[in-house]
């Protein structure tokens, strides 16, 4: 296992990927290089340096700990076993484990951080700024300092369908002449057939809970989609993937299938009722791309091990949160309103 750290030329400091320049900045002597220059300087300079710890087995990937060693200073690191970047917790230096994404697991590609931690901090307080009743605990500076930039392991699936569907269609008409009421029921044979080609339809790559988090903060633009470079990583955290595309595959096709036939379905209007009697859909030149999805994440932990969080599209700004309630303010609300109420309540009395 390989754990590699972009340095700078100039000054030997850590080099992070810049989302506003698309450059590698260092934060130390504020040098910026290409991705060219990166590569030229990862080939002269960075020498992954071989960790004595074994890769735990796919299938026995959970929250289990591995240990390895900073490039810069020699630090002990300690990870999950699906985290692919982190940072050094002595020398600050992003450091990217090479060997997380390498191989079977190298990626396919990856949206780069569009958003800056700057950016993402000033949106977070817009955002909470609107809510209400939230503990100063959530949105303090220390809090705010732990908003982290991740990468998510996701699969981006592609296929075409060719689906057929048919059914019964009935229009009624109903009149009265005097006292005689008459019904007319006209019946229509339906075939609907047609082709619908899905892309970059997106499933998570991660067992850990914490993804359940991110749904709120689709769609992303996949028109950004570049090809994987280990340098994008620098300065951020990265998971690798511990869902296999192969586990994915039927419910993948049972979702192709169910919105092909709403689609078709979709397209059958202006009767008063449909009754489908036959559908098929078959699935063709399927694929799956595997993809690193850009988030900025803020997690708050209340007592009584509660997680709230706050989630960030690191390209398109999109938010999602689960907040925490001050009780003591909601309860102070409370109070103040009751006691502004029973007081009218008393001037009312008096009043009579």
């Amino acid at each position: 296992m390989s754990a590699i750290t972009y340095k700078c030329p100039n000054c030997d400091g850590g080099l992070q990927f810049d989302p506003e320049s698309g450059t590698y900045a260092c934060e130390y002597c504020l040098s910026k290089f290409s991705k060219e220059d990166l590569d030229a300087v990862f080939e002269e300079q960075s020498v992954p340096e071989e960790t004595s710890v074994e890769e735990p087995a796919q299938d026995e990937i959970t929250e289990e700990i591995v240990e390895y060693h900073c490039p810069s200073c020699g630090a002990e690191i300690i990870t999950s076993a699906t985290t692919a970047a982190t940072f050094c917790f002595y020398c600050h230096n992003p450091i990217v484990l090479s060997g997380r994404l390498s191989g079977e697991y190298l990626p396919d590609g990856i949206i780069p951080f569009k958003i800056t931690k700057e950016e993402a901090v000033e949106k977070f307080h817009e955002w909470i700024q609107k809510k209400k009743f939230i503990p100063q605990g959530f949105y303090s500076k220390k809090q705010i300092e732990k908003l982290t930039g991740v990468y998510f392991p996701y699969w981006l699936y592609n296929c075409k369908t060719s689906g057929s569907m048919s059914g019964t269609a009935r229009d009624i008409r109903v009149w009265r002449v005097g006292d005689i009421e008459y019904t007319e029921t006209k019946t229509y044979a339906i075939q609907r057939a047609g082709n619908i080609k899905f892309h970059h339809f997106p499933k998570t790559a991660l067992q850990k809970a914490q993804t359940a988090m991110l749904k709120g903060i689709f769609p992303y633009e996949f028109g950004a989609l570049e090809a994987f470079h280990m340098g994008f990583l620098s300065g951020f955290q990265a998971e690798k993937r511990d869902i296999e595309k192969d586990s994915l595959t039927e419910e993948v096709h049972q979702q192709m299938k169910e919105y092909a036939k709403k689609r078709m379905r979709d397209t059958i209007s202006g009767h008063h009722s449909f009754s489908m009697q036959g559908h098929t859909c078959e699935i063709a030149e399927e694929d799956f791309k595997y993809t690193l999805l850009p988030v900025w994440v803020l997690t708050y932990r209340e007592r009584g091990n509660q997680i709230y969080y706050f989630a960030m599209n690191g390209q398109t700004g999109e938010i999602v949160g689960k907040l925490p309630v001050d009780k003591k303010k909601l309860f102070g609300l409370g109070a103040i309103t009751f006691a502004a109420v029973f007081s009218l309540m008393l001037l009312g009395g008096l009043a009579l």
